[in-house]
């Protein structure tokens, strides 16, 4: 919470619409949510009052990220990538958003599916027992997208040094669209069959760990762990498996690159990793909803709540743009 409120002051000092009032109702919300969490006192009153507390604040926070967001990609910060927040143009395209939402996606149904594992004792994840889990739960938001980007640094270092660079987005863009000719105002009706093929895959993915239909043998929960290992390992080796295995010659063609990722040092294009993925201020804010989320035990109020901040962020930072952002 605490770096949270550090970058969002510090993404204000870029942006000439930004609003005292609002960072400090933010910052004290915050300091009201600290205390309310160690507060024996309002605990005893009652144990939801924290959680209520800590998803105001996390409404707060994704709905003023947003607009910040917005607002930095129309103001000149300098020519580098911003590591608080996007702070470029060069990742606006319309693949890099299908990127992030499957890859959002993709994220959100392993932390769903394993929150309902860590509690177990016999749970493990490739050797770690369920109670360090915990850890890795709520900081996937940023260890899955740093381990997917370096299996694709040593791609293209160490098995295809002297072949065509690729990067995660363009191939999971040119899997989707393939090498369509069709003009971009017209409907791609090609990118229909991978994006079923994703669902499915998804949707056994679930019903597989929790047992929905009981076709894959999965009854009331008490399921195999096999789907979920799968699915971690799907996301950290994704450049490899799409390389190797779905690897069309589009994905490898310069034009097909949506990616500049190539220019600059190697920090500039670590900083610039970091952008593509929404900063680490949004990373963190992912990171606090899925605390939030984690203690809460009725799976029905997970999706609930869940829902309400998605809905409550966006509605919050569109009043910010309509209200701060002046003609």
């Amino acid at each position: 919470m605490f770096c949270i409120i550090v970058s969002i002051s510090i993404n204000d000092v870029f942006i000439d619409k930004s609003s005292l009032i609002v960072l400090l109702s933010t910052c004290l919300l915050g300091f009201i949510t600290v205390i309310s969490l160690f507060s024996s006192k309002v605990n005893e009153v009652s144990p939801r009052i924290p959680i209520f507390l800590l998803g105001s604040f996390i409404v707060s926070v994704i709905g003023y990220s947003i607009y910040q967001w917005q607002q930095l990609t129309e103001v000149e910060t300098g020519s580098g990538c911003g590591i608080f927040l996007p702070y470029t143009q060069k990742y606006t395209e319309d693949g890099y958003h299908l990127y992030r939402v499957i890859y959002l996606t993709t994220l959100i149904v392993i932390v769903s599916l394993l929150q309902f594992k860590v509690d177990g004792s016999n749970f493990s994840l490739y050797g770690v027992k369920s109670y360090h889990l915990n850890y890795f739960l709520y900081l996937s938001p940023i260890i899955l997208p740093l381990l997917t980007e370096m299996v694709d640094l040593l791609m293209n270092k160490v098995f295809y040094p002297d072949e065509q660079k690729s990067n995660p987005e363009s191939l999971l863009a040119n899997f989707v669209l393939g090498d369509s000719k069709i003009p971009e105002d017209e409907f791609n009706l090609r990118m229909i069959w991978p994006i079923i093929f994703y669902l499915i895959l998804m949707f056994i993915t679930v019903d597989s760990s929790y047992g929905i239909t009981s076709f894959w043998g999965a009854k009331n929960g008490d399921s195999g762990n096999a789907a979920i290992k799968i699915a971690i390992f799907f996301v950290i080796f994704f450049p490899f498996i799409m390389r190797v295995i779905f690897i069309q010659d589009c994905s490898l063609d310069p034009s097909k690159n949506i990616s500049d990722d190539d220019e600059g040092n190697t920090w500039d294009r670590a900083l610039c990793a970091v952008e593509k993925y929404g900063g680490i201020q949004t990373m963190l804010c992912v990171s606090l909803l899925i605390i939030l989320i984690y203690n809460i035990n009725n799976p029905i109020y997970k999706l609930l709540f869940f829902l309400i901040i998605c809905l409550a962020s966006w509605g919050l930072s569109t009043t910010y743009m309509l209200t701060l952002v002046k003609p």
